[in-house]
């Protein structure tokens, strides 16, 4: 693995109610490497969007430790954690959601750009251009509304908005299951694109084994909130060992 940029340390999380106690998350530990892309796939339910929610402190742990280059980030103070909060950035399934509908392209990505001191004000305008360009899209749509685009276009414009803040770490959750086959593939090609060429990191969360094997170095196996196997991705996918990876596996009719 190439060197170390992320690594969790026996993360869990319980959610509980009137009536019983969830494990989301169940001693949960892992690595990412710098540039490296790891792959999370699991049945629904099985802890990966509790994961990806955590990894950014949107929802806070129980216990474990989060070390991005050796800083644990579960001890950051407010402040500290929103001066670094740019480093790790995230890309939801339904970028709607994540937008002011009625808001400009243009000021979806200028905000990252002004809260994380990215450039000067003059300088943001042209980097805003150059985002969009780099995720595929015309400079001139800064000017449309965000309700007005394909959800294609939503999708690209939410990882230039992640990278506005010129982050080494892009969690993608479900990030492309909304998109047909075509755009799907159209962004799977982008994201390897700009590993390759800025060095980013992603964990890419998905429920289609398929997708997850095409874009990742390794591959993490979870289930009941417990990762129950990982390692190479095509070893992972042409063998796994788990029973959750082999019944992912078996789901998939090309591959029987």
């Amino acid at each position: 693995m190439s060197v170390e940029l992320l690594s969790v340390e026996g993360l869990s999380k319980r959610f509980a109610d009137r009536r019983r106690t969830v494990a989301a998350l169940d001693d949960v530990t892992f690595l990412i490497g710098m540039g490296e892309t790891l792959g999370i796939v699991g049945p629904s339910g099985s802890g990966k969007s509790t994961l990806a929610r955590v990894l950014l402190r949107l929802v806070e742990p129980d216990s474990g430790r989060i070390l991005i280059d050796g800083e644990d980030w579960r001890a950051l103070s407010p402040k500290a954690l929103r001066q670094r909060r740019g480093s790790i950035q995230m890309v939801f399934q339904d970028p709607l959601s994540a937008f002011n509908p009625r808001t400009t392209i243009g000021k979806a990505i200028m905000d990252p750009l002004r809260i994380h001191a990215v450039g000067n004000r003059g300088a943001r305008h042209a980097a805003i251009a150059d985002l969009l360009q780099r995720v595929g899209l015309p400079a001139e749509m800064a000017g449309r509304r965000i309700h007005e685009v394909s959800g294609g276009q939503r999708q690209r414009v939410a990882l230039a908005r992640a990278l506005a803040s010129r982050p080494r770490l892009v969690v993608l959750d479900e990030a492309l299951s909304a998109l047909d086959v075509s755009l799907r593939g159209k962004m799977l090609e982008l994201l390897v694109r700009l590993q390759v060429e800025e060095g980013i990191s992603f964990l890419f969360i998905g429920h289609d084994p398929a997708v997850v094997r095409m874009i990742s170095h390794r591959v993490a196996v979870m289930d009941q909130g417990r990762i129950v196997e990982t390692g190479d991705a095509d070893a992972v996918f042409s063998d796994p060992q788990s029973q959750t990876g082999k019944a992912l596996i078996a789901a998939i009719p090309t591959w029987r």
